[in-house]
């Protein structure tokens, strides 16, 4: 809530948005260092306490766009499956004996769910199409030499992991 205020007051005073994505309410897979959350990769054992000492370049970028970064989604343990020792079972937001679709299924299953307008997730397996496939979105995994993989933990180091939002509309994406 602190930065819409302080977006709220910046527009006020200059009639001027943040950015192209000022006031964009989003969420992250839990694969991209923030902050001021903590990053577990959906598992508790080695992650609970990391708190990272500064963002993503992606993160970074978001927020310098305007985007409010709200919440984690939550993710299959180690970008595998629907399940997190960490956040639990991931669960379709239309039907909950279905599944939301792999790993970045937190980031769908948000959006899908009206939590957030858009949410960032992670490419290697079908891990941003199934999830926009399961909840009804649009998703776009980007071309890997166009955005940054710093300071996010890739699915493993062979794959072309890929980032990309996951929106409601095409239009949003």
């Amino acid at each position: 809530l602190e930065v819409a205020a302080m977006q709220d007051a910046h527009f006020e005073a200059t009639g001027q948005l943040v950015g192209p994505l000022h006031g964009v309410v989003m969420a992250l897979k839990d694969q991209y260092d923030t902050f001021d959350m903590r990053t577990t990769q959906g598992a508790d054992a080695f992650f609970a306490d990391d708190r990272p000492p500064d963002d993503a370049t992606f993160t970074s970028r978001l927020r310098a766009a305007g985007a409010i970064i709200l919440a984690k989604a939550n993710m299959g343990e180690y970008a595998s499956g629907d399940r997190s020792s960490f956040g639990g079972v991931t669960c379709n937001p239309y039907d909950t004996e279905r599944s939301p679709g792999r790993s970045s299924g937190g980031s769908g299953a948000a959006v899908a769910a009206n939590l957030v307008t858009c949410a960032i997730g992670e490419e290697s397996g079908g891990s941003i199409v199934n999830p926009t496939r399961h909840n009804n979105l649009v998703g776009l995994p980007a071309t890997i030499e166009l955005v940054s993989r710093d300071g996010m933990y890739a699915a493993a180091p062979i794959l072309n992991d890929r980032i990309g939002p996951m929106c409601r509309t095409v239009e949003e994406a």
